[in-house]
């Protein structure tokens, strides 16, 4: 019977002390867990950064990209949204679209993101601005802007 008794205290104290160790292994991990993504998060920043430039456009770059009035019927019925500001682009309006992806936004928008990020605002592509400025719309000539 004292046999019994013993395995049985034995077995309890096993399994707590089974259950303790789990348990300081699960708040060991998840604070190391949450120290690790904020640095990782940290360092993750720091490198997209360095990758975007880190400054942005200067202003003669963002003075050479394709600039034009904007025209409803070219964008469809829904006619388009600029992503920086949100606002609907209109009729006649100044905007600028980014060569690679084709995006387009009000001029003074992304003009202001640009300075501070070297990526669209719409699909984070790389804005490389390919050479003076294309004045478009002043000569009836049209273009297409890809709006979201």
């Amino acid at each position: 019977m004292a046999t019994g008794i013993l395995s049985t205290v034995l077995l309890v104290a096993g399994v707590a002390l089974m259950v303790l160790v789990h348990v300081l292994v699960v708040v060991w991990v998840l604070r190391r867990g949450f120290s690790e993504s904020r640095r990782l998060s940290r360092v993750v920043g720091e490198h997209a950064d360095q990758e975007a430039g880190d400054a942005g456009l200067t202003e003669e770059e963002v003075g050479e990209l394709p600039c034009h009035d904007f025209k409803a019927e070219l964008a469809g019925e829904e006619g388009g949204d600029c992503a920086v500001c949100l606002e609907a682009l209109r009729d006649g309006e100044r905007c600028v679209v980014l060569p690679r992806c084709g995006h387009g936004f009000h001029a003074e928008c992304v003009g202001s993101w640009l300075r501070k990020s070297r990526l669209c605002p719409v699909c984070r592509d790389e804005v490389i601005v390919a050479g003076p400025r294309k004045e478009a719309g002043a000569d009836g000539a049209e273009v297409a802007v890809e709006l979201v």
